[in-house]
């Protein structure tokens, strides 16, 4: 009798507190975006301290889900927990589904703006200006493959720029490798060349005409004159207004109405579009261009034709 009595005690038990325990795993703690940080060396119950207010019955019910779902360890990091129950949080902690950031490189930045980026990011800037990277190229600007990269909080920026690096050599060799490839520019000028291309280009179908205007110039001793190459020599104090005096600055090495031939460097991160254009153009007839709306340019095949133009878009006054 006393055997029947005890277990119709602990089923009661059971019924009156199985209700409660299935609320309390399918509720909600944060109905906002909040976000759960969990340090080396914090216990599980001081974890759980940090999103549900640690009652008796929260610590009772927490600690039946945590032995009957036999969890013994959960995994570093940030998390998610807006809008979750606790089933959900606790199984994002043990399998360490963190919070996954995006780094996006683009096009046309600038090794300072990449900088920016980076210290901006949750990255540890372990690779600062891109001091990690290993190349023969004598320049670590422009030498990013632009994309959009994955990483965790605290994750080290070096991961990302050396994967961005050999991806973009990568490219490179597979380019100059392929049996049709023309170019006598070594890889070094390709990215300079490249560079360029992509701040002068409005739209990507022109950049195999720009490509080829700079290698005429090239090929028959005429600088470059390239605005966007004098704004990266007055980088990173530029104040967006190029100067007669700018133009007129032989101090500047980047400044290509008064050096020969390339700058020595890139002037920022090409895309894949811009660095095809700089390996498959050659020389053509165009020797100029000009701006005919904020997306395309006019193409003159002389100077006296490149100043009609001029004149024709009142860029002359």
């Amino acid at each position: 009798m006393y055997l029947i009595r005890l277990i119709l005690f602990l089923f009661i038990l059971s019924i009156s507190i199985y209700a409660p325990y299935k609320a309390f795993i399918g509720d909600i703690p944060h109905k906002d975006n909040s976000i759960l940080e969990v340090n080396n060396g914090d216990t599980i119950n001081e974890v759980l301290s940090k999103f549900l207010p640690m009652n008796y019955f929260n610590i009772f019910f927490s600690k039946i889900y945590l032995y009957f779902n036999n969890i013994q360890s959960i995994q570093t990091g940030e998390y998610q927990i807006g809008n979750k129950p606790f089933s959900e949080i606790i199984s994002a902690l043990q399998y360490g589904d963190t919070i996954t950031h995006k780094l996006k490189i683009n096009e046309g930045i600038t090794i300072y703006e990449l900088e920016r980026l980076i210290n901006n990011s949750y990255l540890d800037n372990n690779c600062s200006f891109l001091k990690c990277i290993e190349t023969d190229l004598p320049f670590k600007e422009g030498i990013m493959y632009p994309d959009t990269y994955f990483y965790k909080k605290g994750m080290k920026s070096s991961d990302i720029l050396i994967k961005s690096y050999e991806r973009l050599d990568d490219y490179l060799n597979f380019k100059l490798n392929a049996e049709d490839t023309k170019t006598s520019l070594k890889k070094a000028d390709i990215l300079i060349l490249a560079s360029i291309i992509e701040k002068e280009a409005g739209n990507n179908n022109e950049k195999l005409n720009i490509a080829s205007v700079f290698l005429k110039r090239l090929s028959i001793g005429m600088r470059l004159q390239a605005d966007p190459t004098i704004i990266y020599g007055l980088l990173p104090n530029f104040d967006g207004d190029i100067k007669k005096s700018d133009i007129l600055d032989k101090n500047n090495k980047y400044n290509t109405y008064m050096i020969n031939g390339l700058p020595p460097s890139p002037i920022s991160i090409s895309s894949m579009s811009s660095i095809d254009a700089a390996i498959d153009a050659v020389p053509g007839d165009y020797l100029f261009f000009v701006a005919d709306s904020p997306t395309s340019h006019y193409f003159s095949k002389s100077y006296d034709e490149h100043l009609e133009m001029i004149n024709q878009l009142g860029l002359d006054k």
